[in-house]
């Protein structure tokens, strides 16, 4: 992942545990949900097939990957 691991990448992507300490500090919002969805890999599946720029470097990224790191995260809140 070192290649394609930049500023973008490391301000976006986090874990599930990271998120929800994030959204448990905000004291105007209940976190209703966080999880991880299942739809990781059919999202990916279908992003890898679009006709758009960044697909060619997103396509190598996702092999270096190999389904070990990335994840989809649903969050809901409410507000109090």
């Amino acid at each position: 992942m070192r290649p394609f691991w930049n500023s973008e990448v490391e301000r976006t992507m986090h874990s599930l545990s990271w998120w929800k300490e994030l959204w448990g500090k905000e004291g105007g919002v209940e976190l209703v949900d966080c999880r991880e969805m299942a739809c990781c890999a059919q999202a990916w599946q279908e992003w890898l097939t679009a006709d758009h720029p960044v697909v060619a470097h997103d396509i190598e990224m996702m092999r270096a990957e190999g389904g070990k790191y990335f994840n989809m995260i649903q969050l809901i809140a409410k507000v109090r």
